[in-house]
């Protein structure tokens, strides 16, 4: 099947084509002119910019710290520095530790009245914070946006505490640290009868 055009259909269609590009053309030097007047207007808007903020080439190098430390290599950010531990009387005794335990380690932590109560890591102690970590001889705890470590006190075996393995009233301990350290001279004779 062959299509036979006449001169008069091939005219017209030429004109049609001729007519269309001459849309066309007119679309984009439109486009073109409205690119011309507003780039116009952008600069005389920043000339006005920079005529009315003129020390902005003399600002100092801290307002740009931000750039100069900033990686723009890396997507991620670089890791926080880890907090600082500091130790701090939050009014807690740390009475004892366990980290044989099947899963989180705990704590046994003796509060102002001497009451011990046992914490995993993760729980909240009431009143003071989230239970982070537990060494073998100390133990930290996020209190007001601090670590504050508690560490298992330190009790001199050769003081006048006799055989009865209680310190003496004028050892100048406080009496939760007293309790403490006769719940912990209990547990050591236990554990030494059960061995």
């Amino acid at each position: 099947m062959e299509l036979h055009l006449s001169d008069r259909h091939i005219v017209a269609l030429n004109l049609l084509l001729v007519t269309i590009l001459a849309y066309f053309a007119a679309l984009a030097l439109n486009d073109i002119m409205g690119l011309r007047t507003a780039s116009a207007d952008n600069l005389a808007i920043s000339a006005r910019a920079i005529a009315a903020d003129d020390g902005s080439s003399n600002r100092p190098r801290a307002e740009y710290q931000m750039i100069v430390e900033r990686d723009i290599f890396n997507i991620e950010a670089p890791p926080a520095p880890a907090p600082q531990v500091v130790k701090e009387d939050i009014h807690l005794t740390l009475v004892g530790v366990s980290q044989l335990t099947k899963g989180k380690p705990y704590a046994i932590v003796a509060d102002a009245r001497g009451e011990q109560s046992v914490y995993r890591v993760g729980e909240i102690i009431p009143d003071t914070g989230k239970l982070l970590e537990v060494d073998k001889d100390r133990a930290i705890v996020e209190h007001d946006g601090k670590q504050v470590v508690l560490e298992i006190p330190q009790v001199d075996m050769g003081g006048g505490g006799g055989d009865s393995g209680e310190a003496s009233s004028d050892s100048g301990m406080s009496p939760v640290s007293q309790a403490s350290y006769n719940d912990l001279m209990q547990h050591r004779r236990m554990r030494r009868h059960f061995q």
